[in-house]
């Protein structure tokens, strides 16, 4: 049982009734009262991850389809203002040098289908943002590619620069609002940060809006690009918990050291920090290592307060911070009918009380929320 006492529904109502919708922020630089006098772009992101959906056996499904807007339309009632979309690289194993620059479509397909979802985003006032990913087809971690010496190395950059910049041409034509440079690719941003650089200069010359880059959580402090690109990105899955049957307290004490931690590194590199994924499964003590995929996680109970309690903690700790420019919630799916691409207690929290926490959050007015510890856990209506 979580011990999560309720907050009175009409304090909620009244919360939701008076914030502003943050759809329209712009894209501006000003200066905050930050002791570090930290500039940062005030995207004020509340965004969403829309996860793609390219089985073909499943019909006219994903990017850009009518089921695609169903889950925009979804993403507009959770009070996001953004969302991002990621098309798919391949490559074999860990050790191969070939970038596929598509997954289970063809390349000219997927590009058309991501066009009509920005489109469809568009339509509805969310910004866009672009994480390109690689995909392992042996089921290892793309942080630990090893192509082996520096030329198979040099291999590698040359085919991976290859898919990037063809989705940086495609996100300058877009005019998509924000695009990373790679995601997780932990054992060589800090080995190579030079070749690094190089590519990110490349991508420069073609897209001119900001970039970023999607860090592992465990890598984020490591990286030493972040003075090449305009937000420190986080994929946000550190651990909330210690033990087994750990609540509020607990994770929201884990979440606000946590973000001592990033508020010192936003003020080293004079860069805001944007969570680039932040999830949490709806199963009970998946704060214990909230990275893993739900069909690992075969042992845990299906648990919907959980997940809602764990936005609860790392929102409360991040969203008002000013160094802190939003997050990327992962994730919905592309067609929120699907039911074959995650189970129950996955990380979507369509339906469930996450999403109510959820809106709760992205409703309240950007910088005016007093996130003191004294507030405590919420619980919010369905």
């Amino acid at each position: 049982m979580n011990p999560w006492p309720a907050v009175q529904r009409s304090a909620v109502i009244v919360l939701l009734s008076c914030a502003s919708c943050s759809c329209a922020s712009e894209l501006e630089v000003g200066d905050t009262d930050h002791p570090a006098r930290l500039v940062r772009r005030r995207l004020e992101v509340r965004g969403v991850t829309l996860a793609p959906i390219e089985d073909t056996r499943l019909g006219e499904v994903g990017y850009g389809s009518a089921r695609c807007g169903e889950a925009l339309d979804e993403a507009v009632d959770l009070r996001a203002n953004w969302v991002s979309l990621t098309p798919f690289g391949r490559m074999d194993d860990l050790e191969d040098t070939d970038i596929i620059p598509d997954f289970e479509i063809p390349l000219s397909r997927a590009t058309q289908m991501l066009a009509r979802a920005i489109h469809q985003a568009r339509q509805r006032g969310l910004r866009v943002a672009l994480f390109p990913h690689v995909y392992v087809m042996s089921g290892q971690w793309r942080g630990e590619i090893d192509p082996g010496d520096e030329a198979a190395w040099e291999a590698w950059f040359s085919s991976y620069e290859r898919f990037l910049l063809g989705w940086a041409a495609f996100a300058e034509e877009q005019r998509v609002d924000l695009l990373s440079i790679g995601v997780e690719f932990k054992s060589s941003t800090n080995a190579r940060p030079d070749r690094w650089r190089r590519t990110i200069a490349a991508v420069r010359r073609l897209y001119g809006g900001p970039l970023t880059y999607c860090a592992n959580w465990d890598e984020v402090e490591d990286v030493e690009l972040w003075n090449e690109l305009d937000f420190i990105g986080v994929n946000a899955f550190s651990p909330l918990a210690e033990k087994p049957g750990d609540g509020f307290e607990q994770m929201s004490a884990k979440a606000r050291l946590w973000a001592a931690r990033l508020e010192a590194l936003a003020v080293l590199w004079d860069r805001p920090v944007i969570f680039t994924e932040f999830g949490i499964k709806s199963a009970s003590d998946s704060a214990l290592a909230p990275w893993e995929w739900p069909e690992h996680c075969s042992a845990l109970r299906y648990d919907e307060p959980y997940q809602a309690m764990a936005y609860d903690a790392v929102l409360g700790a991040f969203i008002d911070e000013p160094w802190f420019a939003g997050l990327f919630l992962w994730k919905l799916l592309s067609d929120p009918w699907d039911e074959t691409q995650e189970n129950k207690a996955g990380f979507s929290p369509r339906g469930k009380l996450g999403a109510a926490a959820l809106t709760w959050w992205f409703a309240l007015p950007w910088g005016t929320f007093d996130s003191s510890p004294a507030l405590g856990p919420l619980v919010h209506p369905l």
